[in-house]
C-alpha cells in the first residue's frame, strides 16, 4: 500500500453537494510519502470524484475503499457528552444513518437536534460545546457548537459528517485505531493556529485573504512538497483547508499529535487531531 493520507474540506450545505455545482467548497486532498517527504498528489473538488453516483456517496464511496492509511475530514464527529447515545459512538452514527434527509444527502439540521437531543433547537445553552471544542475556542478560536442550527451553526455539517461516517462503514479515531482506512476529525482553524501561522483573514478573493494564503502556503510548503496544486492553493482557502486536514491524518498514524487526547471526554464526545 501507498503512504497515502487524505484530507477533506467539509460542507453541511446541500447545495455544495450537487454534482452541477462548480464552485463547491468540498475539496480532497490527496498526500502521498515518497523517499521519506511528503508530497500532495492530487487536489479536487468532490464533484470530480470518479462515478455516477451523487458527490456524497461517491466521498463515501472513496472512504469505504480505505486505499489509505487514514482521511481527516474538517468536521465535527459527534456532540457534547450531555446528549450523546447511551450506547456509544456507533449507536450516535447508526441514528443519524436511519434519519429521513428530504431529497438531501443528509439530514436536516433541526431534525438532527431534535433527535439527538430529544428537543428542537435552540437548546439551553443554545450552543454546548464538546470538551476538544472548548479547549479550541480558549485558544481564540471561533467553534462552532455542533447542535446549534441557528445562524452559522455547527448542527449541519455535524448531521452530514455522521451521515458519512455512517456510509463510508469505516473505524473512526479515537475510538479505533485500526488501520488503513481510519477516520479522523480535523480543524485546519486549530492546526494553522498550533502552528503558529495565520488562522484567521484567509477566505476570499481580497488583497489581504490572498496575501494570507500565501503567508501559510510558504509555511505549509516547509512540510509538504506542493508541485503543481500551489496555484490551486492560493486561490481556494477550501482547497487550502483540505491540505491543513490531511495533516491531522499523519498526526494519529505517525503518534505527531500536537495536542494530547483527554481520553475520559474523547472516548464520549470525540477528539480533535492536530498535527505537532
Amino acid at each position: 500500500m501507498h503512504r497515502r493520507w487524505l484530507g477533506i474540506d467539509f460542507s453541511g450545505n446541500h447545495r455544495t453537494w450537487r454534482p452541477g455545482c462548480s464552485r463547491s467548497n468540498v475539496w480532497i486532498a490527496d498526500v502521498r510519502e515518497r523517499n521519506g517527504q511528503l508530497v500532495l498528489h492530487d487536489l479536487r473538488r468532490v464533484q470530480a470524484l470518479p462515478g455516477v453516483a451523487v458527490p456524497f456517496t461517491r466521498l463515501a464511496a472513496l472512504l469505504s475503499d480505505a486505499s489509505y492509511l487514514a482521511a481527516a475530514i474538517d468536521a465535527p464527529f459527534s456532540v457534547p457528552a450531555l446528549h450523546a447515545s447511551q450506547g456509544g459512538h456507533p449507536a450516535l452514527l447508526s441514528l443519524v444513518a436511519q434519519m429521513p434527509c428530504h431529497s438531501r444527502p443528509f439530514p436536516l439540521a433541526s431534525d438532527f437536534v431534535q433527535v439527538v437531543a430529544g428537543q428542537p433547537p435552540p437548546l439551553s445553552p443554545p450552543k454546548p460545546y464538546r470538551v476538544t471544542e472548548a479547549h479550541w475556542n480558549r485558544q481564540g478560536i471561533n467553534v462552532r457548537s455542533t447542535l446549534w442550527a441557528g445562524s452559522r451553526g455547527g448542527a449541519p455539517m455535524t448531521a452530514a459528517a455522521i451521515r458519512l461516517l455512517a456510509q463510508a462503514g469505516r473505524p473512526v479515531w479515537p475510538w479505533s485505531h485500526a488501520t488503513p482506512g481510519l477516520i479522523v476529525e480535523a480543524f485546519p482553524t486549530a492546526q494553522l493556529q498550533r502552528w503558529g501561522l495565520p488562522f484567521s483573514q484567509y477566505d476570499g478573493n481580497g488583497p489581504t485573504a490572498v496575501a494570507t494564503r500565501m503567508t501559510i502556503l510558504a509555511g505549509i510548503a516547509q512540510r509538504i512538497a506542493l508541485g503543481g496544486f500551489r496555484s490551486a492553493l492560493a486561490g481556494s482557502a477550501d482547497a487550502l483547508d483540505a491540505l491543513v486536514a490531511a495533516f491531522a491524518a499523519v498526526a494519529v498514524t505517525r503518534s505527531a499529535l500536537g495536542h494530547p487526547v483527554a481520553p475520559v471526554p474523547a472516548m464520549t464526545e470525540g477528539w480533535i487531531a492536530v498535527h505537532q
